[in-house]
């Protein structure tokens, strides 16, 4: 890593740490603004004109997120207004996070911006930049409104699902799947924190492990028909591994979480989890299609005996082992 990548990564992590362990909205603020004043010359530093305008793109998005969460704080502190009973100040800054996250109905530029960054930042962008802003919503945001966040769950998992079902260009298609994750994340302000803990931190783990995988085998369609892409047989089935993980196919580690949430739920919320559950058929839907072309395209060789990445492995088999193993 070089110096100028390893100066604001570092800071990037801290600013996640300002914010996600901050009491005071002007240090939540600029732990905030010191995340994205260091992400982007990160995405921008390979100097192509896609990478600079997904930057101004990402900035433009994130700038007005951060005022937005900066007047709500201010509305709740200057004008003696409670933030947990007031609804100005708090669905302003819902709408704040949810600019910053990508969610549903604000994700029109997520998918623009990944497709346009390396797949690296694609990596940041997708775990890294979700911490603050989801860790934040959860511990902060109401439950007065409940209501509106059950419509919020249920818009982004039926938008991750069907966006993602029009996509061929792999790093769209892991926007919308993100879309559909936040969204199961956010649900679990009605679970606790320990499911949040554990959905956010799986879905972390295999988003690293399968995008590690596209990184290294540079795949940037999801239908290769057009060519035969040659790729070594352990990689293609980790990553087939990995996908299905993500797309949450029992038993791998993604069903887990979901199945919990869903336990949790369907007593008191069928609706709203009538409604995820179809999102995520849909997501699981497009993550076969992906496999099944890959399987059908992909050239399988035989001679790269040494290509598999010991940290891509590692990924790989803790993203698709389930916990129902551990437990038995």
């Amino acid at each position: 890593m070089s110096p100028f990548s390893f100066l604001f990564t570092t800071s990037m992590i801290m600013g996640t740490l300002v914010a996600i362990s901050s009491t005071n909205w002007i240090y939540l603020w600029m732990g905030m603004e010191l995340n994205l004043l260091s992400f982007i010359p990160l995405i921008a530093s390979h100097q192509s004109f896609q990478e600079t305008e997904a930057s101004v793109k990402y900035f433009i998005v994130q700038a007005v997120g951060s005022g937005l969460m900066l007047t709500s704080g201010i509305m709740a502190m200057n004008f003696n207004l409670n933030f947990y009973t007031t609804f100005i100040p708090g669905i302003i800054f819902m709408i704040s996070m949810m600019l910053k996250l990508g969610m549903a109905p604000f994700h029109g530029w997520l998918p623009h911006v990944m497709s346009s960054i390396s797949w690296s930042m694609c990596m940041t962008l997708a775990t890294l930049q979700k911490i603050a802003p989801m860790s934040l919503m959860f511990m902060i945001m109401p439950q007065d409104f409940s209501l509106i966040l059950m419509l919020i769950v249920a818009m982004g998992a039926i938008v991750g699902g069907l966006g993602g079902m029009n996509q061929t260009q792999m790093r769209s298609l892991m926007a919308y799947s993100s879309i559909g994750h936040m969204s199961w994340i956010l649900a679990t302000t009605f679970c606790s924190s320990n499911m949040f803990i554990f959905y956010f931190s799986s879905y972390i783990v295999i988003s690293i492990a399968l995008m590690t995988i596209l990184m290294n085998e540079n795949l940037m369609k999801s239908n290769h028909s057009n060519f035969m892409l040659p790729l070594n047989p352990m990689n293609f089935m980790l990553m087939m591994l990995v996908v299905l993980s993500l797309g949450g196919l029992p038993p791998l580690l993604g069903f887990f979480p979901k199945w919990l949430i869903i336990s949790e739920m369907s007593f008191n919320m069928m609706t709203l989890t009538s409604a995820m559950i179809m999102g995520s058929l849909m997501n699981l839907f497009y993550y076969f299609n992906m496999t099944f072309n890959f399987i059908m395209s992909i050239k399988p060789d035989l001679s790269q005996k040494n290509a598999i990445n010991p940290t891509s492995m590692m990924l790989c088999c803790l993203s698709s082992i389930s916990p129902l193993a551990l437990i038995i």
